[in-house]
């Protein structure tokens, strides 16, 4: 999507044929799926008209930040781009490595994920990309892995990076925003898609997006999606896999709606692998899914898969099914299992996300 909207400025890589444009904004909402607006359409008139109007796009699996926001900024799906969860196991450093948070140095950024940004692109065409989002996230690894080339323009309320996002469009000069909206996803962890104060969040950008797109000029485009849904699990629905003994576990990685089971290379054999994911199946029945790297890559769930996206993925997934999240506590932190919001999985509610257009994208 990104990369369309730079396409719309350039006449290259129009991926969703958008209408030419001056200059283009993609505002990403963090967790706001299309069934998350539905559901509270009375609280977001100005979204859920729209999203009836234009409708959806799917994520890509699994449906979590560091996936979609790399697919996002690069163009690729993430058997292609590498960065496959949101928390891996790295086998030659022996350690998990949480890609969102745990990414330091610019070299680092570039040595988990090497492809060229949209935002390079950009620069490369003379267009002046721009990252308008909270100030924390400006010097962060995962910025430098994701919008390399970027201005960052930093802005703490939603009101302050709209005015931002109005400032660069109203200017003379091209340019590509990306407009970055974390607000939802974290009440969403904390209270629930469900809950008064998520609720409090969507009326904001309802606001707010209502607000960047009046009055813009003809020249000026705008979309607006998420990286994906969000369902809410009750604390009672968790399940543990630390209650079943999984033989040759070296590490866990993943989200809760997704975990990731890294093995030993004793118990990565067909006939161990086999065993381990029926006794797993037999554990969880109905609540997940457990299934093989090879089998899911065969399934075409990540795309076409580079030799660094296979090693960097777990042996086993296991990915959760209904309103349930999937937990190993000797991995886990303690605060992880307070969430009520969650992502990962592959629920329509997680996977489809509002694809909306204003100004000179809106649909005649």
């Amino acid at each position: 999507m990104f990369i369309s909207a730079l396409g719309s400025i350039t006449g290259k890589e129009n991926r969703l044929g958008l209408p030419k444009v001056k200059s283009a904004c993609v505002i990403l909402v963090d967790g706001l799926g299309a069934a998350n607006i539905r559901y509270r359409a009375g609280h977001a008139n100005f979204l859920a008209s729209q999203l009836a109007t234009d409708g959806t796009i799917m994520a890509g699996f699994p449906s979590t930040t560091v996936t979609s926001l790399v697919s996002f900024s690069t163009g690729l799906k993430a058997g292609q781009h590498a960065m496959v969860g949101y928390q891996v196991h790295d086998r030659k450093q022996g350690s998990n490595v949480n890609l969102l948070t745990g990414i330091g140095s610019p070299e680092d950024a570039i040595a988990w994920q090497s492809r060229k940004t949209v935002s390079e692109v950009a620069v490369e065409n003379s267009i002046d990309c721009y990252f308008i989002g909270p100030a924390e996230y400006e010097n962060s690894g995962f910025t430098n892995a994701t919008m390399r080339g970027a201005k960052y323009v930093a802005a703490k309320t939603l009101d302050d990076r709209v005015a931002a996002a109005k400032k660069i469009l109203n200017g003379k000069e091209s340019a590509l925003v990306y407009l970055y909206v974390p607000e939802l996803d974290q009440r969403a962890h904390a209270y629930g898609s469900k809950s008064g104060q998520w609720v409090e969040k969507l009326e904001d950008l309802d606001l707010a997006v209502r607000q960047l797109t009046a009055g813009l000029p003809a020249s000026v485009g705008v979309l607006l999606t998420a990286d994906h849904g969000i369902v809410d699990v009750a604390h009672e629905r968790q399940i543990y896999l630390d209650e079943l003994t999984i033989d040759g576990l070296v590490s866990v990685g993943g989200d809760p709606r997704v975990l990731f089971l890294y093995l030993d290379d004793q118990h990565t054999d067909i006939a161990s692998m086999e065993a381990c994911i029926q006794s797993i199946q037999e554990f969880v029945g109905k609540r997940a899914y457990a299934v093989g790297r090879e089998e899911l890559i065969a399934q075409g769930w990540y795309g076409q898969v580079n030799d660094e996206a296979r090693e960097r993925m777990p042996d086993i997934f296991v990915i959760a099914h209904g309103e349930s999240a999937l937990y190993h506590r000797e991995f886990a932190k303690p605060k992880s299992l307070q969430m009520i919001g969650q992502h990962g999985a592959i629920s329509d509610d997680e996977l489809f996300v509002p694809l909306l257009r204003f100004g000179a994208y809106k649909k005649p």
